[in-house]
C-alpha cells in the first residue's frame, strides 16, 4: 500500500541552478505558521529576529543562507518552521520568502538526486535533494542545522 505524505513547497527566489529550478521543501508538520506584516529587527552583525509568541526568532533567507543571488522582490510571507536538533530540543526560526507556499500530498519514494547540484555556501545544512520533475529539484534544508549556524543577539538560545 502506497502511503503519502504531505510537504510545503515553497518555491526558491532566485534563478535556476544548473538548469533546474529550485524549490525549499519542508513537511507539513515543520511549517507551524505563515505570518505576513512582522517587524524585523537588523542589528548587524547578527542575525535579524523578528517576535513570535513572546519569544524572538532569528529571520533567515533561504536563498541567502545558500548564497544564492534572490531575485528582486517585496518579502510578504514570513514561515515559522520548527524542528528538533540532536537533543531533541524544538528549535525555530523565521524564513522570509516572496513566494507563496503550495502545500501538496506526495507519494513516499521520491527520486534522491544527491549528485545534480551543490548550492554556492552552507551544503552541509541541506538534508536531501529530490526530483519533483526534469528540470525541478526539492531541496529539503535542515532547519536544525542553520540554527545552529546563526549569530543570534544576547542571551537568546535556539
Amino acid at each position: 500500500m502506497e502511503t503519502s505524505v504531505e510537504i510545503a513547497t515553497i518555491q526558491a527566489n532566485c534563478d535556476p541552478v544548473n538548469g533546474y529550478r529550485l524549490y525549499w521543501t519542508v513537511s507539513r508538520s515543520q511549517l507551524e505558521f505563515i505570518l505576513q506584516g512582522i517587524e524585523v529587527f537588523h542589528s548587524p552583525p547578527y542575525v535579524d529576529t523578528a517576535q513570535y509568541q513572546e519569544r524572538l526568532l532569528p529571520v533567515v533567507s533561504l536563498e541567502k543562507h545558500f548564497g544564492l543571488a534572490g531575485q528582486a522582490g517585496k518579502t510578504s510571507k514570513y514561515l515559522v518552521l520548527r524542528a528538533a536538533n540532536a537533543n531533541q530540543e524544538l528549535v525555530r526560526l523565521i524564513v522570509e520568502t516572496p513566494v507563496a507556499v503550495k502545500l501538496q500530498k506526495v507519494e513516499q519514494g521520491l527520486v534522491g538526486s544527491f549528485g545534480a547540484m551543490a548550492l554556492p555556501k552552507n551544503n552541509m545544512d541541506i538534508l536531501g535533494v529530490y526530483s519533483l520533475s526534469e528540470r525541478e529539484l526539492a531541496v529539503v534544508p535542515d532547519i536544525s542545522g542553520i540554527s545552529r549556524s546563526l549569530k543570534v543577539r544576547g542571551d537568546y538560545t535556539l
